[in-house]
């Protein structure tokens, strides 16, 4: 039985969804208008399981889920105009990523409320001309336009992996864009980022590098994983605080990074190398591990002749960031002048 009741829409901070959904739902018994309201979590930003309805209003779980269905249907049927402008922004955000888009990238495009980002959930199931699909290995959950091409979804997404997993690294976007446009004329260049962005085994990373899902550099795990693809994207030795304060900067953790657990990680994993008071660089960049002393001598093995001092600052100091008055001392203390300005290993 349809109830009469006012509908306040008049509230300046109330986002656009949440009113088109109370005008959308009046035609509705008061019962199934708030079962579908907590079922999409429009009253506090939780959606309502069905047991948590059920026990609301004193009914099974299947009950629930009838009342939603027959109350769905009738709205859909109903075609209340008044939800027109929430649809337009939900088709106009869809149809701007190419036809389909993630469904967490559609709510928050549409609004960053999370009770109008329920109403938006609602509307999705009761508006025409947008379907959607569950997630699945290959692709997350998604809502596309019904002439959608998957076809040529895929076509993108495989190549994608291929060039990906030729090259073995991490490329960025206008990359990955031009080899996928070379490869098949017949996918948009326009389109191939707003594809990618829906794919489960190819991932952007915080970085805006493109990868398959399983790379450290991508989806980093652990505390040292997210220190090395720090370092490497930074490029130049940093403080191990510094290595915290951009775990945290580009949202590789979820908690705040503690600098002394950073440190603590760095100090065990061969891959960093102490190059400084607190200092750390990729071993792969050249730099050597040990004391001063240590890189000096292995710099005189591998030339195997006395060097100049400025040839020594500068092999030194291209491994390690150090003061030359400390290579000096070292060079003095253990190493033997063999001439006014060169130097060599004590015999």
């Amino acid at each position: 039985m349809n109830k009469s009741k006012s509908v306040k829409i008049s509230e300046k901070n109330e986002p656009l969804a949440i009113k088109s959904m109370k005008v959308v739902l009046d035609f509705l018994p008061e019962r199934a208008e708030k079962i579908l309201k907590m079922r999409f979590g429009v009253i506090n930003g939780h959606p309502a399981t069905l047991e948590e309805i059920g026990k609301k209003y004193g009914i099974t779980r299947e009950r629930v889920r009838q009342i939603i269905k027959e109350a769905l249907n009738k709205v859909k049927r109903k075609k209340v105009k008044s939800g027109a402008s929430i649809e337009q922004e939900i088709k106009f955000a869809i149809n701007k990523s190419n036809g389909i888009i993630r469904e967490e990238k559609l709510l928050n495009q549409v609004s960053d409320n999370v009770k109008a980002q329920g109403a938006v959930k609602f509307f999705l199931k009761v508006i025409d001309g947008v379907n959607s699909r569950s997630a699945s290995a290959e692709m997350e959950k998604v809502f596309y336009v019904k002439d959608f091409d998957f076809s040529k979804w895929k076509d993108c997404k495989d190549i994608a992996k291929k060039i990906l997993e030729k090259k073995n690294v991490s490329i960025p976007s206008d990359e990955i864009v031009k080899e996928i446009s070379a490869a098949d004329a017949n996918i948009e260049k326009s389109a191939i980022l707003d594809y990618l962005d829906v794919c489960k085994e190819v991932k952007i990373n915080n970085f805006g590098k493109w990868g398959m899902i399983q790379w450290s550099d991508i989806t980093p795990k652990g505390t040292r994983e997210k220190a090395f693809l720090v370092m490497k994207e930074h490029g130049e030795p940093l403080h191990f605080t510094n290595v915290a304060e951009f775990i945290d900067k580009y949202g590789l953790s979820k908690r705040k990074s503690h600098p002394q657990t950073v440190h603590n990680e760095l100090i065990k994993d061969t891959r960093f190398v102490l190059v400084g008071r607190g200092v750390y660089a990729l071993a792969e960049w050249g730099y050597k591990r040990g004391t001063v002393k240590d890189v000096l001598e292995e710099i005189f093995r591998e030339s195997g002749q006395p060097m100049s001092r400025d040839e020594i600052l500068n092999k030194v100091l291209s491994s390690r960031k150090v003061k030359k008055s400390t290579i000096m001392i070292n060079l003095n203390n253990f190493f033997v002048r063999v001439d006014k300005d060169r130097y060599a290993i004590k015999k």
